[in-house]
């Protein structure tokens, strides 16, 4: 019973101690730092790396090199993963520097460093796999010195300094380097052989330099070189001869440089070619053969001005060539056969160039690329789309900023499109149909904002298709009269048809209206004739008058005198009226 509870009480004593390892070297930093001011330093973990004191790391940043330096020497031969010090003031690394911890990494960047001691590396030597002292102040020259004792150095990354010049003995020392970057410093010339030494070297960056020229011999020694970055500096010579022998090579950026001609020939391995930013006016000064596993080219932002026939004959034996950019040249043709020898080219890039049509001698230019996926055409001079210039296997379509004032109904026929961008352009109308086959439940974004939408409601379509689209429609431009001018000549319609009805109703009332006037006055007239016509009268109705009248008169309360006899004189008769 008791050894299971010892047992479970060494394991967690042992786990207590393995979830802090750092505990001991901060007690330690902070011992030191009583004495001398601020702790500089900091024991801290790499959550990324499992093994046990394996994934220990020092930081060091803000202090002097004394602070740093006493610190450092109070460990006690430590094994630490590295050690990164920046934003320090270091100036000169004395030799003893390293002598109590042994990082497997040293990094010092941003901390001045223009002198390392000799020997400051070699008690380090052994373990140390990676050194990187990038942003500090290193001048002129490399110190082969200071790379002594590094014999197992994988990666050294100089970066950022001031080096002007690299010589053929700087590298002696570090043969099993893998990895070397000597960017953004002011390099403007490698000696033949510099790198001949390095004959396990996969990466070599020299990227954002001043060199001028590549020479035969400059890349002397590098049979085993994989990447090769010469990008953004004033390349403007080269003997192609240089990267003959680099017969491993997968990546080669020669981009922002001033080269006018290319000949790469016999690269079994190379797959990245990137000759963006330079001064090629013509394809017909770039030579590609025998590349069969080029995958990438790049020619952006170069002068070329058209894409013959036989532009890209020698990349027939480039089978898995998938991408090919041409962006913001001065294309303003591609012959009609153009694409016929790179028909594995599943993404073409040409916007921004001057391209007025798709089509070249009745060809479509575009139409041997059966495998083409993306297409990006943006920002040309296309004014119109005809049906068989899109290859069927298109699902990226980008044609916005371009002329487009006709689009024929069946050009999207037959396409599974993802992404289309129409926006920008002078549309005015698209014919019924022209969308017909497209997915709704494959596309994904569609902008057609920004044109010269008319609409005329009998025959309008498209606003009411964009509505069924979602989250699909993509466009945040304006889109005219698809959005307002039929729902609003929809609503007249409906309204008119309500005052059609009341005007009818009101004018079936008017018609009433006036036929009883026309009876009522056509029976005052016949009233008025019967009054004005003379009629007989019987005595018997002077009577009844009479009769009538008396009994009016006595129904008034008239007292009426009897009536006196008459009196004959003479045979005269008196008549004596009654008041």
């Amino acid at each position: 019973m008791i050894a299971p509870i010892r047992a479970l009480l060494v394991a967690f004593l042992l786990s207590t101690i393995n979830a802090d390892p750092c505990k001991k070297i901060d007690e330690t930093f902070r011992k030191t730092s009583s004495e001398n001011g601020p702790v500089s330093c900091k024991c801290l973990i790499d959550p990324l790396v499992p093994e046990f004191y394996q994934n220990v790391w020092i930081g060091c940043t803000g202090q002097s090199m004394s602070a740093v330096f006493s610190e450092l020497g109070s460990l006690n031969e430590t094994l630490v993963n590295r050690i990164h010090i920046w934003d320090s003031q270091l100036d000169i690394i004395p030799a003893e520097m390293f002598e109590k911890v042994k990082p497997k990494k040293l990094i010092i960047e941003n901390s001045l460093v223009n002198i390392v001691r000799k020997g400051t590396f070699t008690v380090i030597g052994p373990r140390l796999q990676e050194l990187r002292l990038r942003n500090n102040a290193m001048k002129k020259n490399l110190d082969p010195e200071m790379l002594t004792g590094l014999d197992h150095l994988q990666i050294l990354d100089l970066s950022g300094n001031k080096l002007t010049k690299i010589r053929s003995a700087d590298f002696e020392k570090v043969a099993e380097l893998e990895e070397l970057l000597l960017n953004e410093n002011g390099i403007g010339e490698i000696e033949e052989g510099s790198f001949e030494n390095l004959s396990q070297l996969r990466v070599l960056s020299i990227q954002n330099n001043q060199i001028t020229a590549i020479t035969k011999n400059t890349f002397k020694g590098l049979e085993n070189l994989e990447e090769l970055y010469l990008q953004n500096n004033q390349i403007s010579s080269i003997d192609w001869t240089a990267f003959r022998n680099l017969k491993k090579l997968k990546i080669l950026d020669l981009g922002r440089n001033h080269i006018s001609s290319v000949d790469l020939q016999g690269f079994d391995k190379l797959e990245k070619l990137i000759l963006n930013n330079n001064s090629i006016q013509t394809l017909k000064n770039v030579v590609l053969r025998s590349l069969p596993s080029l995958v990438y080219i790049s020619f952006d932002r170069n002068t070329i001005a058209e894409i013959e026939d036989d532009s890209f004959r020698g990349l027939a034996t480039s089978p898995r060539l998938d991408t090919v950019s041409m962006a913001s040249n001065n294309i303003t043709v591609i012959g009609g056969n153009a694409f016929k020898h790179v028909t594995s080219i599943r993404s073409l890039a040409l916007q921004m160039n001057q391209l007025s049509s798709l089509s070249s001698n009745g060809l479509a230019a575009l139409s041997p690329l059966r495998h083409l996926s993306v297409l990006i055409l943006s920002g040309n001079r296309l004014d119109a789309l005809h049906e068989g210039e899109l290859p069927k296997s298109l699902r990226v379509i980008l044609l916005d900023n371009n002329q487009l004032a006709h689009i024929d109904s069946s050009t999207f026929r037959g396409l599974s499109i993802e992404r289309l961008h129409l926006n920008s352009n002078r549309l005015t109308h698209l014919p019924k149909g022209t969308f017909d086959d497209i997915d709704l439940t494959v596309l994904k974004q569609i902008d057609i904002t920004e044109n010269r939408w008319q609409c005329v409601c009998e025959e309008e379509w498209l606003g009411s298709w964009l509505d069924k689209l979602g989250e699909s429609d993509v466009g945040d431009g304006t889109i005219g009269c698809l959005a307002l001018a039929c729902p609003k000549v929809e609503e007249e319609s409906n309204g008119s048809k309500w005052v059609t009805v009341v005007a009818s109703v009101l004018a079936g009332v008017s018609v009433l209206i006036l036929i009883a006037i026309a009876y009522l006055y056509i029976e005052d007239v016949r009233s008025r004739a019967m009054i004005k016509r003379p009629f007989g009268r019987v005595d018997s109705d002077l009577a009844r008058l009479i009769e009538k009248e008396a009994k009016t008169d006595a129904d008034r309360g008239l007292i009426r005198k009897q009536k006196a006899p008459e009196i004959v004189q003479n045979n005269k008769r008196n008549v004596r009226f009654v008041s």
